[in-house]
C-alpha cells in the first residue's frame, strides 16, 4: 500500500477544484488533511477578529464534508514546520500537498516547509488553484510583471481559457488510525463578549457549499445588472463572493466557467463581473512581485 500523503490546507478550504487534494488522493494510499493555524508566519499579516471568526466556521464545514466522505480533517496549531514535520513522523507520510500562496509571507513559508521536508527524505508539491493564471505565466512586454491593469486584462483574455475544473471527491480514505486533532474550540478564534459577531452571522454563511448556491444566486439574479447597480451601495448587486474566494471555498475557475457560460448563454453584460475578477488577479500578481506593496510604492519617486 502506498505511504500516507498530508494534504495542508492552507487558504483552500474546499473539496471542489482543488488540484493539490486531487493529486494526493490519486496516490491511491490514505490522505491526511489537516489546517494548522500559525499566527508567527513572518511577513504575513495576522489575522482579524473577523477573520477568525470565518476561518473557525469554514474549518467546521470543512470537517463536516470531509467526515461525510468518510475522512476527517486534522487540526494543529503552529509554527507551520516543526508541525508539520512531527504529523510526518505520526503517519510516515512520503509527500505533502498543498495549493500555493501569494500573499506576503506565503512563498517563504512554503519554501521552509519544502527545505525542511527535503532533509527529512519527504517530498513537497505545490499546486495552484487560487489564480486564473499563475505570476510566472504572465509578463509585460519589458520582460517583469505588468504595472497597468488595461494591458494586464488584455494579455489575460488572450490567454487561453483557465483549464476545466475538478470534480469533488465523492470518497475519501479515512484517517490513519490514533492520530490526534486539536478541538476547534480551543482555537479562541471566535469573538468573546460582546457578542459583536452578530451581524456577521445574520450576512454570512461560511463554507464550500453556502458558496456555491452564493455564485448560483448571483449569476441567476445579479449578474445582468451587475455592471449598473455595482456601485450603489444601498442595493444588494455584487456577487457577495469575496470572504468566500478569500478562504478559498470557491476557487476562481469555478466563478469563471459560470460566469462564462452565463455569458455564452446570451448575457453580455456578464463580462463587467469577469474584468472583476481579473482585477483581484492583477492584485494578487503586483502584490506576488512586491511583498511590500502595503507599505511602499511601486514608483520609488512617490
Amino acid at each position: 500500500m502506498s505511504a500516507p500523503v498530508i494534504h495542508w490546507f492552507r487558504n483552500d478550504l474546499r473539496l471542489a477544484d482543488n488540484a493539490a487534494l486531487s493529486a494526493a488522493l490519486a496516490r491511491g494510499g490514505s490522505v491526511v488533511p489537516v489546517y494548522i493555524l500559525d499566527d508567527e508566519v513572518p511577513g504575513a499579516r495576522a489575522l482579524g477578529a473577523a477573520s477568525r471568526w470565518w476561518l473557525h466556521h469554514s474549518l467546521a464545514r470543512l470537517g463536516e464534508t470531509l467526515a461525510a466522505r468518510g475522512a476527517g480533517l486534522v487540526l494543529r496549531r503552529g509554527p507551520t514546520v516543526p508541525a508539520l514535520c512531527r504529523l510526518v513522523e505520526e503517519t510516515g507520510a512520503q509527500l505533502v500537498t498543498l495549493t500555493r500562496g501569494y500573499e506576503p509571507g506565503a512563498p517563504d513559508q512554503e519554501a521552509a516547509v519544502a527545505e525542511a521536508l527535503r532533509a527529512k527524505g519527504i517530498d513537497c508539491r505545490r499546486y495552484g488553484g487560487a489564480l486564473l493564471h499563475e505570476p510566472e505565466e504572465l509578463r509585460s512586454g519589458e520582460g517583469g510583471v505588468y504595472r497597468v491593469f488595461t494591458p494586464f486584462y488584455k494579455a489575460c483574455r488572450r490567454r487561453p481559457s483557465p483549464s476545466q475544473t475538478l470534480p469533488v471527491p465523492e470518497g475519501l480514505p479515512a484517517l490513519p488510525d490514533g492520530l490526534v486533532s486539536e478541538p476547534l474550540e480551543s482555537w479562541g478564534l471566535l469573538p468573546s463578549k460582546p457578542d459583536w459577531a452578530s451581524g456577521l452571522r445574520e450576512t454570512w454563511r461560511p463554507g464550500e457549499a453556502a458558496a456555491g448556491e452564493r455564485l448560483d444566486v448571483f449569476v441567476d439574479a445579479g449578474l445582468s445588472a451587475y455592471g449598473d447597480r455595482r456601485d450603489f451601495p444601498g442595493e444588494i448587486a455584487t456577487s457577495r463572493l469575496s470572504p468566500h474566494l478569500r478562504f478559498g471555498e470557491i476557487g476562481p475557475r469555478q466563478i469563471w466557467h459560470r460566469v462564462t457560460q452565463a455569458i455564452e448563454e446570451g448575457d453580455g453584460r456578464g463580462e463587467a463581473y469577469l474584468r472583476q475578477l481579473y482585477w483581484r488577479e492583477f492584485s494578487y500578481h503586483l502584490l506576488f512581485d512586491r511583498p511590500d506593496l502595503h507599505a511602499q510604492p511601486m514608483r520609488g519617486e512617490f
